[in-house]
């Protein structure tokens, strides 16, 4: 009689056969879910797979451990994110009008990734040790990426006075969390947003907002009379 190890086996090959190898990219997204829920210390691969509805041995077919399963998971977000946002932020003569866009393409990349703000929001504010620290990524990491591009815009823009004269690290940090916080969140404060802050006229009335918000931030101030 089969074993119940080998019958999940089983499921998990014809499951591969039928999706074309989707079962790697849905181990990712349950790791992306339950770190975003219970932090990596929370994850186990045992919780992964009872998620997926694999046998645990299937995710050994495509990670070497947690480690690996979470950094990937991790790098994934980021790099979907940088994919859409860093062409708007390689414009050597910046506008106004690039950093407006790159709120449009996180607000869309959010909306159709909606475990991801809520897992970066968590990363950031994770106390060392439950988390993938910043200061560990390498060079070419897509976060690290994303932050060096983003803080080269600005600084650009405010040297071709685009923008005002801004400290270039607090600003950063001040249009992530503008852009961060919402999709983050936005689950937990529906009497604020509304029974459906994913909807289109939720979204609608957000990207407006949102677009005021950062061009009434950034755009340069008037000279006296």
């Amino acid at each position: 009689m089969a074993t119940r190890a080998s019958q999940m086996e089983a499921v998990a090959s014809s499951l591969e056969e039928e999706t074309g190898g989707s079962a790697r990219q849905r181990i990712l997204d349950a790791a992306l879910e339950l770190m975003t829920e219970y932090g990596y210390n929370g994850m186990s691969l045992q919780n992964v797979a009872d998620r997926v509805g694999l046998h645990k041995s299937t995710i050994f077919h495509y990670f070497k451990g947690k480690e690996e399963l979470g950094q990937e998971a991790f790098y994934g977000v980021c790099d979907r994110l940088l994919t859409r946002v860093e062409p708007l932020l390689l414009d050597p003569e910046p506008e106004i009008e690039q950093i407006v866009a790159l709120a449009d393409e996180v607000m869309d990349q959010f909306a159709e990734d909606r475990w991801a703000a809520r897992f970066l929001m968590r990363f950031l504010i994770s106390h060392p040790g439950e988390a993938f620290e910043i200061s560990n990524e390498p060079p070419g990491h897509p976060l690290t990426r994303l932050l060096v591009a983003l803080g080269s815009w600005l600084d650009r823009a405010r040297n071709r006075g685009v923008i005002r004269p801004i400290k270039v690290r607090q600003t950063l940090l001040n249009v992530m969390a503008v852009m961060l916080f919402y999709p983050a969140v936005a689950h937990e404060v529906e009497a604020i947003v509304g029974d459906d802050p994913w909807s289109e006229g939720a979204q609608r009335d957000r990207r407006r907002e949102l677009h005021s918000f950062i061009v009434g931030a950034l755009r340069p101030v008037d000279e006296p009379n």
